[in-house]
């Protein structure tokens, strides 16, 4: 799992520069830097008001009592998405606008559960429940 990470760590970036400059080569300079700004602006207003919205939700269902898991990772998405909206690069993007628009993010917290139930289910990990 290490390893994948130190990968990923160093295979993103390379990715990332590669396809800014496809982009770029077939678009120009300009609209290339344009598009990526406007990514990152969009997407940061779009997770503020995601994250505004979870936050509501969060709040109401502490106030009645309910656990609020569902919720909670939706706001671990949203942060996580903000994040990779704010780096620059279009696969980036991609993935962070999946991660903060609530049609294609409920896909990825079912992967997501899924992992980790597989990863609780082949470790030797303890989980402690109330």
């Amino acid at each position: 799992m290490a390893r994948l990470f130190i990968l990923l760590l160093l295979a993103i970036p390379i990715i990332e520069i590669i396809v800014i400059w496809l982009v770029g080569r077939a678009l120009g300079f300009w609209p290339t830097l344009f598009l990526l700004v406007l990514t990152s602006v969009l997407g940061i207003w779009l997770a503020r008001r995601e994250g505004r919205q979870t936050w509501r939700v969060l709040q109401l269902q502490i106030q009645n009592q309910q656990t609020p898991t569902g919720v909670a990772l939706d706001g671990i998405c949203i942060l996580f998405g903000g994040f990779l909206l704010i780096a620059p690069g279009f696969l980036t993007d991609l993935l962070g606008f999946m991660l903060i628009l609530p049609f294609t993010r409920t896909y990825i917290k079912g992967f997501v559960r899924y992992f980790f139930n597989k990863v609780l289910m082949n470790r030797n990990i303890m989980v402690i429940r109330r």
